[in-house]
């Protein structure tokens, strides 16, 4: 089997790609964190 390497293809997908900062990942983390937690309060309580 030969794979064909598109080039323009990954140009596009690399110059829409962003750099993301620890501050935005930690940030992220704690959304979804926060998120678990009012989920969990909804359903009586969590497996923790």
């Amino acid at each position: 089997m030969t794979i064909h390497h598109d080039k323009l293809a990954y140009g596009k997908l690399e110059s829409s790609s962003e750099e993301i900062s620890e501050e935005k990942i930690a940030e992220m983390l704690k959304q979804l964190q926060d998120e678990e937690e009012e989920n969990c309060e909804k359903k009586n309580g969590c497996d923790k």
